[in-house]
């Protein structure tokens, strides 16, 4: 058994070589592999003629999703390999919905070459991808992730929907520094930020004091504050016992 899976893993990995190599050899453009030759002035200019023509552009999306599905049976050493790769892709690749993707797929593989991606996805010129970055970072994980969700939530240039996205990704983050600063954004100017706080504060604490930003507050601080008869957090306890 364990012979067949490794014969598949290798198959799958070896269709996708081949899907990239069929790319690069079909007159279009090196789709995955292109930013190694980014740096030849020729090929830059070669790269905006096929993006006029339309068809690199799907071509190269079929390409990533190949490796999408395929990335988590691959070996470490593959992995490995591939993670270098999307994390160029994502540093240099012209097209935002080239490099979101790119974000996606990088976050399935674990190791420092996500790391530097997603740091570099958050703060792209692109809102899409530092968008999908957000969302990347929740799966991810770990005192980086928090951190930079931290950053973005803070900086008040960040526009409105990465703040939001970055909000919802904190709710995976139960810490004591989290809480408060979700605590502090109940005082957001914007109603869309305090809204997407109070959701995040639900799924975090297991309660639900619906839009009563006074009562969140007073229960952020230690206060034993009841919840609303009617509020679903207050139903589903009565069946499900929520840790608190």
């Amino acid at each position: 058994m364990a012979s067949r899976e490794i014969v598949q893993t290798n198959t799958m990995h070896s269709r996708l070589l081949i899907a990239v190599l069929l790319v690069a050899t079909t007159g279009c453009h090196d789709g995955i592999l292109y930013q190694m030759k980014r740096a030849n002035p020729y090929y830059r200019a070669e790269w905006k003629r096929d993006q006029k023509l339309g068809t690199t552009f799907v071509q190269r999306q079929n390409e990533l999703k190949l490796l999408s599905s395929s990335i988590a049976s691959m070996s470490p050493e593959q992995q490995a390999e591939w993670s270098g790769r999307l994390e160029q892709l994502i540093a240099h690749d012209p097209s935002a919905e080239m490099r979101a993707e790119a974000v996606r797929i990088i976050a399935k593989i674990p190791g420092e070459s996500t790391l530097r991606a997603l740091n570099m996805a958050s703060t792209d010129k692109s809102e899409k991808v530092r968008l999908v970055a957000c969302q990347a970072w929740r799966d991810v994980g770990g005192d980086a992730a928090k951190d930079m969700l931290l950053t973005l939530v803070n900086n008040s240039n960040e526009g409105v929907n990465v703040r939001q996205t970055a909000i919802e990704s904190l709710s995976a983050f139960d810490s004591e520094e989290v809480r408060q600063t979700l605590t502090r954004l109940l005082d957001d100017r914007n109603p869309a930020i305090q809204y997407h706080t109070v959701q995040s504060l639900r799924k975090m604490t297991g309660r639900d004091y619906e839009g009563d930003l006074q009562a969140w507050k007073d229960y952020m601080q230690g206060q034993d504050v009841p919840e609303p008869a009617g509020s679903i957090a207050k139903t589903l306890s009565d069946f499900l016992p929520i840790k608190r």
